[in-house]
C-alpha cells in the first residue's frame, strides 16, 4: 500500500510530462513566418517598383535627349532659312532695280518713236499718234505706282506692263512708215555713184 501511495506522485508527474510533449508548438514560428512572407513580399514589390521608375526614367532621358536633338535641327534649320530669306529678299531688290531699269529704257523708246511719229503732218498719223499718246500717258501712269506695288502683286503686275507695252509697241509699228530699201536712215537721199572711169568722153 505504501508503495502505491508513493508511486502516483511519479505517475501524475509522468502523466504531465507526456501531456507537454503532445502539445502544438507551430505558433512559436507562425508570426516569425508571416513576418518573413510579408517582408519577401515587400522587398519584391519595392524591387519591381524601382525597376519599373528605373526604366522610366531613363525612357523620359532618351525622349527628352530626342526633343533636345529635333528642337536643335529646327533651330539650325531656321538660321539657314533666315539666311536664305536674307538672300532671297536681296536678290529680288536687284531683280526690281534691274527691271525698273529696263522698263525705263523702253519707256524712252517708245517716247522716241512716238515723237518721230507725231512729226508726220497726215491725218492717220496724227489719229494714231494722239491715240498712242493718250495710252503712253496711262502706260505711265501705272509705271508710277511701281515703288508701291506689293509683293504679292509683282507677277500681275509686270505681266499688265509687260502687255501694255506690246500693245502700244506693236500699234506704233503698225502706224509708223518702214523706210524703203534704197533710203538711207534719217531721210538722206542715196550718195552718188562714182563716174565710171570707162565712161569718159562719151565712149561706151
Amino acid at each position: 500500500m505504501s508503495y502505491l501511495t508513493s508511486a502516483v506522485p511519479w505517475l501524475v508527474a509522468l502523466s504531465l510530462a507526456l501531456g507537454c510533449s503532445d502539445k502544438d508548438n507551430s505558433s512559436d514560428t507562425d508570426k516569425a513566418s508571416k513576418q518573413l512572407r510579408e517582408a519577401q513580399d515587400k522587398l519584391v514589390d519595392t524591387r519591381t517598383a524601382v525597376t519599373t521608375n528605373v526604366d522610366d526614367i531613363a525612357r523620359r532621358k532618351r525622349e527628352l535627349l530626342a526633343e533636345q536633338q529635333a528642337l536643335a535641327d529646327k533651330e539650325a534649320k531656321l538660321v539657314r532659312e533666315r539666311e536664305q530669306l536674307g538672300s532671297a529678299e536681296t536678290a529680288l531688290t536687284v531683280a526690281r532695280t534691274a527691271y525698273a531699269a529696263a522698263v525705263k529704257q523702253r519707256f524712252a523708246k517708245l517716247d522716241a518713236t512716238l515723237a518721230s511719229l507725231g512729226t508726220r503732218t497726215d491725218a492717220a498719223a496724227k489719229d494714231a499718234a494722239a491715240g498712242l499718246q493718250a495710252r503712253r500717258e496711262l502706260l505711265a501712269a501705272k509705271l508710277a505706282t511701281m515703288p508701291t506695288t506689293a509683293d504679292a502683286s509683282w507677277p500681275a503686275y509686270t505681266k499688265d506692263v509687260d502687255t501694255t507695252f506690246d500693245a502700244i509697241e506693236r500699234d506704233l509699228q503698225k502706224a509708223t512708215p518702214r523706210p524703203r530699201a534704197g533710203d538711207r536712215r534719217g531721210g538722206h537721199a542715196p550718195r552718188p555713184r562714182a563716174p565710171d572711169p570707162r565712161r569718159r568722153g562719151g565712149h561706151s
